[in-house]
């Protein structure tokens, strides 16, 4: 009984420990000189070369309040390009939540969903620059 008891706490804690080191899809902005109205960002997912796999994005201010919403249609990751733009509907995906405008002083978070996920969070300066900011 003790033995398979730790055989079961061993297993989940190799299975905890497994997940966790999943590589998770890594955000970023295109170029340092993004600006508003629409920066553009790039994503990498360390499990697939030939392009991220993801189904979801989503822009939200770091109050929660989503900024722009976008999910591929039909469901899946086969339309997830490797660079999209702020606003720009990504071709093969609906628009869930159009556009707010972003604002110079704001503090925003970009989400990529998919069987990976990642995020970028970002802080828009007083002239409209586009900066990654710590979360």
């Amino acid at each position: 009984m003790r033995s398979s008891r730790a055989a079961a706490l061993l297993l989940g804690f190799t299975l905890l420990f497994a997940s966790a080191c999943r590589p998770r899809i890594q955000v970023a902005l295109a170029s340092g000189n993004e600006r508003l109205p629409s920066p553009s960002f790039v994503v990498e997912d360390p499990e697939h070369e030939d392009r991220p796999r993801y189904d979801t994005v989503q822009v939200m201010d770091r109050a929660g309040q989503m900024f722009w919403q976008v999910r591929a249609e039909p469901f899946g990751d086969t339309a997830s390009v490797r660079q999209f733009t702020y606003g720009e509907t990504l071709q093969g995906f609906a628009v869930l939540e159009e556009p707010k405008a972003l604002q110079p002083g704001g503090r925003y978070v970009v989400f990529v969903l998919g069987s990976n996920r990642g995020s970028l969070h970002f802080d828009v300066d007083a002239e409209g620059g586009v900066h990654a900011a710590e979360p």
